[in-house]
């Protein structure tokens, strides 16, 4: 009986961090949870736990890891999801409509709170991937740079140094951040398939993700 994969059911590489481990199970206990996934939502949230506790401990990890090199069979490795590198979700500005300049200020004003409209509701942001052969049959995890913004540490979210405009956030008050948002393609999905991922969790409120999956040509 093979010995099952905590890496494979938190979608994370067997060299990950415990940063990356602990981020990848909060972010899918989050999107997995009883309210949000239904009935099997339950079951899922308690192999992640089951999981993160076996690859959070350093001990428990070790004498996982060598028990899973001689239950496992060779096949069994090339189950594990690839990790891809990371893709940047405004990575082709002149690619995004209406403009990069209104996509932008829609993201910033999540984090402002300045001039929203009061009929604004959430918008899916679509993400073209293209999958491998490898990927289809092994499932991945796509690291997608999302931006984000900060107060600005300068001014304190003022704009102004002083008298002065803050030559830190050129008087916007915040500044851009990134942060990685993983997420775990199983194997075998259809060609043309959608996920959407919310992203309330990163503090944004007016778009979800909408990750369009391409077979390679």
């Amino acid at each position: 009986m093979e010995k099952k994969s905590y890496y494979r059911i938190l979608g994370v590489a067997r060299t990950e961090t415990f940063t990356g481990i602990r981020a990848a199970y909060r972010d899918l206990s989050r999107r997995l949870r009883p309210g949000v996934a239904g009935e099997g939502g339950a079951r899922t949230v308690q192999e992640l736990t089951e999981a993160y506790d076996v690859l959070s401990d350093p001990g428990r990890r070790r004498t996982y890891n060598a028990q899973l090199l001689t239950s496992l069979a060779p096949r069994s490795s090339r189950r594990e999801p690839l990790v891809r590198e990371e893709v940047a979700i405004l990575g082709h500005p002149t690619a995004i409509r209406p403009s990069f300049e209104a996509m932008f200020e829609r993201f910033r004003r999540n984090f402002t709170g300045r001039a929203v409209p009061k009929s604004e509701r959430p918008e899916g942001l679509n993400v073209e991937v293209v999958l491998t052969s490898q990927e289809l049959a092994r499932g991945c995890v796509l690291p997608l740079g999302v931006p984000v913004f900060a107060r600005c540490s300068r001014c304190g979210g003022s704009g102004h140094d002083w008298a002065f405009p803050c030559g830190v956030c050129h008087r916007q008050g915040v500044v851009q951040t990134r942060r990685l948002v993983r997420i775990r393609v199983p194997p075998m999905p259809s060609p043309g398939s959608v996920l959407e991922v919310p992203l309330q969790g990163l503090g944004i409120h007016n778009f979800y993700l909408r990750l369009h999956l391409f077979a390679e040509a």
